[in-house]
């Protein structure tokens, strides 16, 4: 149950002695009263919470078997109007505050992207304005289904647009138009990617040039595109298939042992603003930095009863000043960082080979260090390469 609910609903938390505490939890278990946050303090004593509807029910349930719970606090708005029932001035704003809560939630408070796409942000939350969607909007008023499915036929970019609303908050994820299959029907050959022996293939589509065995050179054609049939006839198609290969390379890695390196002074500047909707009010401004400085922001938005999230949010930008200094690697600490880096180097050149053996060797200089790798590893080389038909 959320808090929101309980808190309006009133909710009492109720102790009972260790000695009951597991009848009382099987009674309330066949009579489907919902319970919460159930501990034992260190007497041994049970703990939980339950709404005062049902702390009444249980009650009177527990007569007639001579328990007894008791009451440790109440809490939720029944206990606070009724602890200030006096006070008709707290009552009346209490209840202004929550009229104005339940009527703002008839609003779009804000727009949030959640999904990773090409596609700015920025132009995605511009295009669901034009269609009624923004910060602000009246929420009665939009049929997101009809929404995401007018984004998509309006604006070519997407293949299709989720909108989903969570209390104020209108949460958008956005999938690119997918141009794989345009690509497909492109006609292409396979191309070798890297020179090696070629140990095995598999093709799908085309016609293979190349046979287990034989040597192969970067940019040979390994699968042709164009394909005769038996009566003559010559069409295209887009290459398809793997084609394994031994490829023998070298890489070569050079560590200077003297490097730059980012040194802060420790002088700090904040700049803090309020946020609300659009409008960005700034209350508190440092002076920046005269030198180089590096820049971060933290956003934090407010939260009603952790169900409910406003349009305010207080924005702080830090700059951190610096400076460039120089520093000077040990010849252990250069071979180190040589080492990393090569390692980093193969995963990015050759993220799918399978290696079959290394052999490095390293050279320290007077101003940096070498190192370098032959490498033997097996690798799928083909690689397609459209056909121009112009």
């Amino acid at each position: 149950m959320s808090k929101l609910v309980s808190w309006l609903y009133g909710y009492r938390v109720a102790e009972c002695e260790r000695g009951i505490s597991i009848r009382v939890l099987n009674l309330m278990l066949r009579h489907n009263i919902e319970y919460w946050g159930l501990k034992r303090d260190n007497s041994g004593s049970c703990i939980f919470s339950l709404l005062e509807k049902d702390y009444k029910k249980l009650n009177s349930l527990l007569d007639k078997y001579q328990l007894r719970v008791y009451s440790v606090k109440g809490r939720g708005l029944p206990f606070v109007c009724k602890a200030h029932k006096n006070r008709v001035g707290l009552l009346v704003g209490l209840a202004v505050f929550f009229v104005l809560i339940f009527l703002s939630s008839l609003f779009v408070w804000d727009v949030k992207v959640v999904s990773d796409t090409d596609i700015s942000h920025n132009e995605i939350l511009a295009n669901l304005k034009s269609l009624g969607c923004y910060e602000g909007s009246f929420v009665p008023s939009i049929d997101f289904e009809d929404l995401c499915v007018d984004y998509v036929n309006k604006y070519k970019d997407c293949s299709w647009i989720s909108v989903n609303l969570r209390g104020t908050v209108a949460y958008v994820e956005v999938q690119d138009k997918k141009l794989y299959e345009a690509s497909k029907k492109t006609p292409a050959n396979l191309v070798a990617s890297h020179s090696g022996i070629i140990l095995d293939y598999a093709v799908y589509n085309g016609r293979s040039h190349v046979e287990i065995g034989s040597v192969v050179k970067k940019g040979d054609l390994l699968v042709s595109g164009i394909v005769e049939s038996k009566q003559g006839n010559v069409r295209l198609c887009r290459a398809d298939g793997v084609v394994n290969a031994t490829v023998d390379t070298e890489l070569t890695v050079e560590v200077p042992y003297v490097y730059k390196k980012q040194v802060y002074t420790g002088n700090v500047a904040e700049n803090t603003a309020l946020r609300f909707f659009n409008f960005v009010f700034p209350f508190h401004l440092d002076a920046e930095p005269k030198g180089s400085c590096t820049k971060s922001k933290e956003s934090g938005g407010v939260v009603l009863f952790e169900e409910i999230e406003l349009p305010l949010s207080l924005e702080k930008e830090v700059l951190r000043e610096y400076t460039v200094e120089d520093f000077v690697y040990t010849q252990k600490e250069a071979e180190a960082v040589a080492q990393r880096t090569m390692d980093e180097r193969f995963q990015r050149e050759f993220p799918d080979a399978e290696l079959i053996s290394l052999t490095s060797e390293g050279k320290h200089t007077e101003d940096k260090y070498i190192l370098k790798c032959k490498i033997k590893c097996r690798l799928d080389i083909a690689e397609p390469r459209d056909i121009n038909t112009n």
